[in-house]
């Protein structure tokens, strides 16, 4: 989880300048991947003649090789298969997240090339009708937008009439504009309003208020998704206050937890202070076995990267180190491994 003390260390000042917009971005494919909270979103945000033409209950995430063949031409944010109702086709659903500073000025020209690169990819496949596409971006920022949102038409030459000269391929998005929504009239099941709510707190400069934007968390009647959900939102909330160089104090979490929590909050807070440490002492024993592996051996397979990764255990984590100096060769280590 992020850092909830007011201890400092040497460490921690020579440490990378966290770029806010990475926090944000994580955070939202965490939350936004699900999906069925992104189902959620589509229901309550999206264009009704886009959800009214697909098979709701058919959704699942695009392969990872809709980005372009060659890689080229990358698509970072969320792409969804939306199976279209009477048709053997999808329409593919890319949520893209503009983060406060983003500008929106080269949004067409990126969703161009966005469309054009799972066309591409589709047509190699030797499919005969290509997908539909849906755009929508999710924008936040500390005030709503009041300007008009950019068009491909802008970046064209114009004419002496004004008109744009040459073939005028535009591109239709929507866009949700967080700032413009009521924090307390927020649409959508638990997850989807926790996600939207203190992503709206945490970017309009109201770290102090994060608190209520917790508050859905009261809904939830499985302790183990409450568990899993709270510590999601303080870890990004830690986070964001370290961005503006503050600490998310257990007094404040303390109070954020209490309506919700009630008589539990100590066993709650208890929960998940102890889950963070776990997990930060799994992942000191990751990079440890990484880091011998890497010196033994240089290049280390991705295979074998994610099966560490994917290491919780201690103990487990422990004795790969010792395997690490008794394999003669990556084969040798990897089936220590299994």
């Amino acid at each position: 989880m992020g850092n909830f003390s007011t201890k400092t260390d040497k460490k921690s000042k020579k440490r990378k300048k966290i770029r806010p917009g990475n926090i944000y971005d994580a955070f939202v494919k965490n939350i936004f991947g699900r999906i069925l909270v992104f189902i959620d979103f589509m229901q309550n945000y999206a264009d009704p003649n886009f959800v009214n033409n697909i098979e709701i209950d058919k959704i699942y995430p695009a392969p990872t090789h809709y980005i372009g063949l060659k890689g080229d031409e990358r698509i970072l944010d969320l792409v969804f298969c939306c199976p279209l109702k009477n048709s053997n086709t999808n329409m593919k659903a890319v949520i893209l997240f503009e983060h406060v500073g983003s500008s929106l000025r080269t949004l067409p020209v990126r969703l161009l090339g966005f469309a054009s690169a799972i066309w591409w990819a589709e047509l190699k496949e030797g499919k005969k009708v290509l997908s539909a596409i849906y755009f929508i971006v999710l924008r936040t920022g500390k005030k709503p937008r009041r300007q008009r949102y950019t068009q491909l038409t802008d970046w064209l030459p114009k004419d002496k009439n004004g008109q744009p000269i040459g073939v005028v391929p535009e591109v239709k998005y929507d866009v949700i504009d967080l700032p413009g929504l009521n924090a307390n009239k927020l649409c959508g099941g638990t997850v989807l309003r926790l996600g939207l709510g203190i992503l709206k707190k945490m970017t309009e400069g109201m770290e102090e208020e994060f608190a209520d934007a917790m508050l859905p968390l009261m809904e939830i009647d499985d302790e183990e998704q409450q568990i899993i959900l709270t510590n999601e939102l303080l870890d990004f909330a830690s986070k964001v206050f370290a961005v503006h160089k503050k600490q998310l104090e257990p007094e404040t979490v303390n109070e954020a937890l209490k309506p919700i929590f009630k008589e539990r909050t100590k066993k709650m807070i208890m929960t998940i202070f102890e889950e963070a440490e776990a997990r930060g002492e799994a992942k000191a024993g990751q990079k440890m076995v990484l880091a011998a592996l890497r010196k033994k051996f240089t290049k280390i397979p991705k295979r074998i990267e994610t099966a560490i990764y994917r290491m919780s255990d201690l103990i487990a984590l422990e004795s790969l180190i010792s395997d690490v100096f008794e394999s003669r060769t990556l084969d040798e280590f990897e089936k220590a491994l299994q």
